[in-house]
């Protein structure tokens, strides 16, 4: 690999797909891309390993003094989300006599945020007994026959389906019924100690990024079409890309602040740090 390229995160995931799909070819050159699940890539630039991804907003969370953020870029979700979801293989009503039963409940090891979002729920939402936390690899939730986290298109998957006597509960709609905001579940994070070329070629990037999370709304059907996968139709993938939110705005900023505060409170991080960004 060359060293001087910018290396660049990617998740593997539908979500995303259209922003790198537009970004223009005249970055190759320049930049590098590794692809992963978001924790994974939240590993990757916590070891240096890359130097800016869309990641896991509870990365930026943890080690913000690592780190900035690319300014009006995120991933969020006003309600709906689809993707990432909590499954129950009978009625939301019984999980208070199952959890109280030492019950397991299983994690994918996927995502940290939605992990840290289902137990904020749990406890301040639902107001539920503490399960047994049990972690699994992605897309096996279903052959465990009992309650599980999904995130990705594994979740879409699920989530279209409408798989028998699976009970579905979208951790976005849930965390909007009790805080009423969006859920950021991704921003834009590189390396605060970003230098030299690297950093020139990062502006470069960021400015294709905005430039096509700006015209992604109205090309959604036409890039649904040039989608390489088989398992979702260009309707499905349409309607999924509008419920997403690419951007980083006030209400985001606010949605961050509320679950900085829940992280807090739980004693996942000593305080909600201060959102500071790449100036390029």
């Amino acid at each position: 690999m060359n060293n001087s390229q910018l290396k660049v995160g990617r998740i593997d995931y539908l979500n995303i797909w259209p922003l790198f799909h537009s970004i223009n070819n005249s970055l190759c050159t320049d930049v590098s891309f590794v692809s992963g699940h978001p924790a994974m890539l939240n590993q990757a630039l916590a070891r240096k390993d890359i130097h800016v991804s869309p990641s896991s907003s509870i990365e930026y969370l943890y080690r913000a003094e690592d780190y900035l953020l690319l300014p009006d870029l995120g991933i969020s979700a006003a309600s709906q989300v689809q993707s990432v979801i909590f499954c129950l293989p009978f009625p939301f009503d019984q999980l208070e006599r199952y959890a109280g039963q030492n019950g397991e409940i299983f994690l994918t090891r996927a995502s940290d945020t939605s992990r840290a979002l289902l137990k904020i729920l749990w406890h301040y939402h639902w107001k539920l007994p503490s399960p047994r936390w049990r972690m699994l690899d992605p897309g096996q939730g279903l052959s465990t026959g009992k309650p599980f986290l999904e995130i990705g298109d594994h979740a879409l998957s699920i989530f279209l389906n409408a798989h028998q006597n699976m009970h579905v509960l979208d951790l976005a709609g849930e965390w909007n019924k009790m805080t009423g905001l969006p859920f950021v579940f991704a921003l834009w994070i590189l390396r605060r100690d970003l230098q030299g070329r690297q950093r020139s070629v990062l502006a470069r990037l960021a400015r294709e990024l905005l430039q096509a999370r700006r015209a992604m709304p109205g090309r959604y059907h036409e890039l649904s079409m040039l989608y390489p996968g088989t398992e979702f139709t260009p309707e499905q993938i349409t309607d999924y890309w509008q419920k997403m939110d690419y951007g980083l705005e006030q209400e985001h900023k606010a949605a961050l602040a509320a679950f900085g505060r829940y992280l807090s409170d739980m004693d996942e991080i000593p305080g909600m740090p201060a959102l500071d960004f790449f100036e390029g």
